[in-house]
């Protein structure tokens, strides 16, 4: 089973791709959790809480897509539930990777 779940913020812009009939919309969305020593929550000079963050590329399709570009924007809270999908592409003679989350479903928080 290939199943994810996460909960976090959108952290750039919307991107649109694809045709009408076939949309798409790629975004990046941040989780966080409290960096943990010792049992304790860690505290920066400031009093806040440390987290460790991940950034995650998600991507949607469809009316899911559309609906996500309509409704959020940069800054905005989602729970996202979906897929892990790795890719690898050629471009200019190197290799990249890619590990995105294809989105099934995304609720709006």
């Amino acid at each position: 089973m290939n199943k994810v779940f996460l909960a976090g913020r959108i952290t750039s812009e919307i991107a649109r791709f694809g045709t009408e009939a076939k949309a798409g919309a790629s975004f990046t969305l941040v989780t966080s959790k409290p960096v943990i020593k010792d049992g304790e929550v860690q505290k920066d000079g400031n009093g806040y809480t440390e987290t460790w963050d991940e950034f995650h590329t998600v991507k949607a399709f469809g009316g899911l897509a559309k609906s996500v570009v309509a409704h959020k924007k940069k800054g905005d809270q989602l729970i996202v539930a979906g897929e892990i999908r790795y890719s690898r592409n050629e471009r200019d003679g190197r290799t990249y990777y890619n590990t995105d989350i294809i989105a099934d479903e995304i609720k709006f928080v």
